[in-house]
């Protein structure tokens, strides 16, 4: 099998053949060559020279076996040796050190190994003949030039041998091999990374830098045809100062210089708007442009795309649904449990890095290196932008987890309203039950900052219910129409709807008066009757109250009546009077205060009680 493997392999050894043979005479094209020179044998090779010394005194190294003299094998020659050689060695497949031993070698191998002696021949009869230039050069530059070659053939020629020696061994040669190493450079890294991109936008708005690039071109010549014509100008004029010959001579020599610049330059302006009017005819319209390199981009890497698109699907729902289904089988509590959260948390996170890893295999493999650039700079800018918000995502993750500021099952205030946290995972749900529509769903960051505290027990989660009688700061009587996480809807005594947003309703600290209220009243009687002011007058104020206030309400409405002695005032004896009632006598709650103080004005007027008014004291001063 391995064998069958390495056909293409030895195909492109024998191709290798092909033109190690075909070098063969190019190689004996030298100064008087007649043949081609033995192959140098690796002592040779590895001849090392002294640059300096060999461009000061005019002597080099000498080689151990001497050749004819002969030119320098031509540059495309090296090349495709050399890409050849490379491209046969990566082809053939890698084997374990007892590979192939246990039978007779496949004849194809042996083919691969003689094409690839040939190429690694024609390597070394290059060294060689260099090296014989170098040792014939006369003057320091050629010397010079010949040297840094050597240099150059030599490196190339010891990877030649470690590939020949890959290829005939099976092994990895790489623990064999001293690399020197390299210091990281970002830079040169980040340049390499761009390279694609850049080169991707350089093509893709080539057109328009040409044209820029004739048009700054025309205004430079623009400018230096009309300077040189207003300097034709100007020495046409000094000529026809008639002035002496002397002079006229130099004139008329420096005109015909500048009428040559002057028609230069006209000349190339011409040619250089023709050139404009030219491209700016040729070229598509905007829209013609975009979508001719939408329809390139796509035919080139539209496969590639779509193949990215379906790995990155494929790994991010195919994670996403083993997660959804190790959730189902565990216990039906299993999602609360810590080792479960941090399990779904990690396969999540896996969904989106696998995916991302996943559109990186397919451009990788296919060599698409700008969509995989474009990839790694956006990984880049993703980490990047992350480091400031690295605070904030770690606390989400615990929020994720159950153990952060906020957790399941507890009261958090948000927005103003609270809600009970019925669940957290990578979207958080809350729930209040008293409002319309009182289930939040948000992203679990929104609630990073926020804490949350257990429930009281039979604690409100709101201070009123649908139908409810409230009484708000403002004065504002009404009935809760309805009630939501964004408004509050009130119905006035009139029928009148009040709207208040529902954080400005809590604002209002609104007093429910569903269940029971009571309403309390002041009132005052003059000084001179201080004398019954603590126990005749409240008693029969309290009598005249609970004699006429039932008639005013529905049986059971009225609770308890109590008039006390408040204060003595600076103008009046004070009195406050409290009415407690049941929540159903809410809506009359404003008419009972007016008749409160109605019933208590009748009862002064029946008792001869004078109504206290503000009183001035006024003092004579002696002489």
């Amino acid at each position: 099998m391995n064998r069958l493997a390495a056909l293409p392999a030895a195909i492109a050894a024998l191709l290798f053949l092909g033109l190690g043979g075909a070098a063969a005479p190019l190689l004996a094209q030298g100064e008087g060559a007649t043949a081609t020179p033995p192959p140098v044998d690796e002592g040779v090779a590895e001849t090392r020279h002294t640059d300096g010394a060999d461009g000061a005194d005019g002597a080099g190294p000498r080689p151990a076996e001497e050749g004819p003299a002969a030119g320098e094998a031509p540059a495309d020659l090296d090349t495709g040796l050399d890409s050849g050689l490379n491209t046969g060695l990566d082809a053939w497949p890698d084997a374990g050190p007892d590979a192939g031993l246990d039978g007779p070698i496949d004849p194809s191998t042996l083919q691969s190994l003689d094409a690839l002696h040939q190429a690694l021949a024609s390597k070394e009869q290059q060294v060689a003949k260099v090296q014989q230039r170098l040792v014939e050069a006369q003057d320091s530059v050629t010397r010079e030039e010949l040297a840094n070659r050597l240099r150059e053939l030599r490196a190339e020629l010891a990877e030649n041998r470690r590939q020949f020696d890959r290829f005939a061994l099976e092994i990895d040669l790489s623990p064999f091999v001293e690399e020197e190493e390299q210091p990281f450079d970002w830079q040169q890294e980040l340049s390499k990374l761009l390279q694609p991109i850049l080169a991707e936008l350089k093509s893709a708005t080539a057109e328009s830098r040409a044209i820029a690039e004739l048009r700054g071109e025309i205004e430079t010549v623009g400018e230096r045809k009309e300077l040189a014509e207003q300097a034709v100008e100007r020495l046409q004029w000094l000529l026809d100062q008639d002035p002496d010959d002397s002079l006229r001579d130099r004139l008329a020599e420096r005109l015909e210089h500048w009428q040559r610049i002057a028609n230069e330059a006209s000349n190339r302006y011409t040619a250089l708007d023709l050139q404009l009017q030219n491209k700016l005819e040729q070229r598509q319209s905007l829209l013609d442009e975009t979508t001719s390199y939408a329809r390139s981009f796509f035919q080139t890497r539209g496969l590639n795309l779509l193949l990215a698109i379906a790995a990155f699907s494929l790994v991010f729902f195919g994670v996403r649904w083993v997660a959804g289904r190790i959730m189902r089988v565990r216990k039906p509590n299993a999602e609360q449990q810590f080792g479960s959260r941090l399990t779904l948390l990690l396969l999540h996170a896996f969904s989106i890095l696998g995916g991302l890893l996943a559109m990186m295999a397919v451009f990788n493999a296919a060599g698409d290196w700008f969509m995989l650039g474009l990839i790694l700079i956006f990984l880049i800018g993703v980490a990047w932008a992350s480091i400031k918000t690295l605070p904030s995502q770690v606390e989400s993750v615990k929020l994720i987890l159950n153990v952060g500021t906020v957790r399941e099952g507890e009261r958090v205030v948000f927005n103003d309203v609270p809600y009970r946290v019925d669940s957290l995972a990578f979207r958080a749900q809350l729930i209040n039950p008293e409002l319309d529509g009182g289930v939040q769903q948000l992203p679990v960051r929104d609630l990073v900052g926020y804490h949350s505290r257990p429930a009281g027990e039979d604690e409100p989660w709101f201070p009123t219910r649908c139908g409810d009688w409230v009484e708000l700061d403002d004065g504002l009587l009404g009935q809760i129409a309805h009630q939501s996480p964004s408004t509050v809807r009130l119905t006035d005594l009139g029928g009148a709807e009040i709207v208040y947003p529902t954080s400005r309703f809590l604002q209002q600290h609104p007093r429910r008066l569903s269940e029971r209220f009571r309403i309390v009243e002041r009132f005052g009687i003059d000084y001179r009757h201080r004398a019954i002011a603590t126990s005749e007058v409240p008693r029969l104020m309290q009598e005249a109250l609970d004699e006429a206030l039932p008639a005013l309400l529905d049986a059971g409405q009225l609770l308890t009546v109590s008039v006390i002695f408040e204060s003595a005032g600076s103008s009046s004896l004070d009195y406050r009077i409290e009415v407690q009632l049941d929540g159903a006598a809410a809506p009359r709650s404003e008419r009972l205060r007016g008749a409160i103080q109605r019933i208590l004005v009748d009862a002064c007027n029946r008792h001869d009680w004078a109504s206290p008014f503000t009183q001035i004291t006024l003092h004579q001063a002696t002489a």
